[in-house]
């Protein structure tokens, strides 16, 4: 039982493999509309507001030193080694590889998966919502640079709609999330558990959405696709690899180090889905796509997600253990073991 407490999540992203090759309809209807992906990261983020304190927040927003390594490990180390790894892993008669995997590494930090990992592990909740802000922040700038300098694509973000979306989707629900734990904090107690499992629910529906919106690709080029699962596992793994030498090197504590790791090494989802969508793929009724056609660029978008999770919910144990050695969480389910008000 208390195996199934702490693997569940685990064995539901495992089991979400099959589910979305057999049954990707209702994956593809969540993955076309964008406003349902954009309420559910909404209430995720309040949750997490509401579980966080607020003088916490305000310590990491100065910790420049872990913020500052998590921006340079997504935005330069990741998108340079996932150039290297395109030419390294691309067929010979495939000449958009490498834009599929610049899309995906050009992404701006993971908007769930990162701070629900590190709560999980008992680490900085409130740093990596920082790390979190910060990497979706500076999307907008960054993400098109990335893809200009590495593949010569000129795309460019909706601003307006850029900031609405960061305000009403991130900044609200947080601001609602301190707000709401002020004044019913303790009338709640007995909810935590529940409002600390959402987040995962959420994180499983958005893997289930890219997934589905990939069982084409995946099923009619399987060769191509564990190219793409080569190169963005050990893009992850590298990724991963460096944050704990840089985090070490820096003596941060292995409570601000987790949240580093989580923010540092992944990858959004849906803003790829939409870059792709928007900028490489046809359009209906036979417009052609605004930069160029690249029928499989969902595939690293929704590997590198789906490697990402796994191995991420795998570290969570062992973190856990170098942020609380002393503590033994025995048969605590791993969501519960480092509660933190």
């Amino acid at each position: 039982m208390s195996a199934i407490k702490r693997y569940w999540f685990l064995a539901c992203l495992i089991l979400l493999i099959p589910i979305g090759l057999a049954w990707p309809e209702g994956g593809e209807l969540l993955a076309h509309s964008s406003w349902v992906i954009q309420v559910f990261v909404g209430v995720m983020l309040f949750l997490t507001s509401f579980m966080m304190d607020a003088r916490k927040l305000a310590a990491q927003a100065a910790n420049w030193k872990a913020w500052l390594v998590a921006l340079a490990h997504i935005y330069l180390i990741a998108p340079t080694v996932a150039f290297g790894l395109a030419i390294l892993f691309a067929p010979a008669n495939e000449p958009h590889f490498t834009t599929a995997m610049m899309i995906m590494a050009a992404q701006a930090g993971s908007l769930a998966s990162a701070i629900a990992l590190t709560h999980m592990a008992g680490g900085s909740r409130e740093l990596a919502l920082i790390c979190t802000l910060l990497s979706n922040g500076l999307t907008f700038i960054l993400t098109p640079l990335i893809l200009q300098v590495s593949i010569g694509a000129t795309i460019e973000f909706p601003l307006v709609n850029m900031i609405q979306r960061m305000i009403l989707v991130v900044l609200l629900p947080i601001l609602l999330g301190q707000i709401v734990r002020r004044i019913f904090w303790e009338k709640t107690v007995k909810f935590h558990p529940v409002i600390k499992v959402a987040p995962q629910i959420i994180i499983l529906m958005f893997v289930y959405a890219g997934f589905s919106a990939a069982e084409k690709e995946l099923q009619s080029a399987p060769s191509l696709a564990l190219r793409f699962l080569g190169a963005s596992a050990v893009l992850h793994l590298l990724l991963l690899g460096s944050i704990l030498l840089s985090t070490g090197m820096l003596r941060l504590s292995w409570n601000e180090r987790s949240a580093v790791i989580f923010c540092g090494s992944q990858k959004t989802l849906p803003n790829g889905m939409f870059i792709w969508r928007t900028f490489f793929l046809d359009h209906p009724g036979g417009a052609p796509a605004l930069v160029a056609h690249v029928p499989f660029g969902a595939v690293p978008l929704v590997l590198y997600h789906l490697f990402q999770l796994i191995l991420d919910t795998l570290l969570v144990p062992v973190l856990e253990k170098k942020i609380n050695p002393d503590k033994t969480c025995g048969n605590t389910p791993a969501m519960n073991c480092h509660q933190q008000k």
